[in-house]
């Protein structure tokens, strides 16, 4: 554990973060560790020591919840600039950012965003 610890601290230094892709060419093992400490997190088998050492080096625990608030400030910084979260479906500057916002949209009108989410987003006066 500790050796593959010392792997993920020197990814993230290269890296500048501890999200390994799932199928990292460079270090396979390393990417299949970092899979498994966060299936023995959720299933209450990781130890608290290796959960604080995780956190010591801010590990993402999940990388989806991470490319959602990745996204959700690139909409507050839009905000900023255009004082409005209406984003074009098709906004050239940022087509990921566009069709983001619509799939939020989506997802809030299937009943499928999280009450989390949802308020973050009223937050900064989403339009729905």
């Amino acid at each position: 554990w500790d050796k593959l610890f010392q792997r993920l601290v020197a990814y993230k230094k290269q890296h500048k973060s501890t999200n390994v892709p799932q199928y990292y060419k460079e270090d396979p093992k390393l990417a299949i560790w970092v899979r498994c400490q966060r299936a023995h997190c959720t299933n209450k088998e990781l130890s608290v020591d290796r959960i604080n050492c995780l956190d010591s080096i801010r590990f993402v625990w999940d990388p989806l919840d991470k490319q959602w608030m990745e996204m959700y400030q690139r909409l507050v910084a839009y905000k900023k600039q255009h004082e409005s979260t209406t984003v074009p479906q098709r906004y050239a500057a940022d087509p990921q950012l566009g069709i983001w916002v619509s799939e939020q949209r989506r997802y809030y009108n299937n009943k499928q965003l999280s009450t989390e989410r949802t308020n973050l987003l009223e937050s900064i006066g989403f339009v729905w």
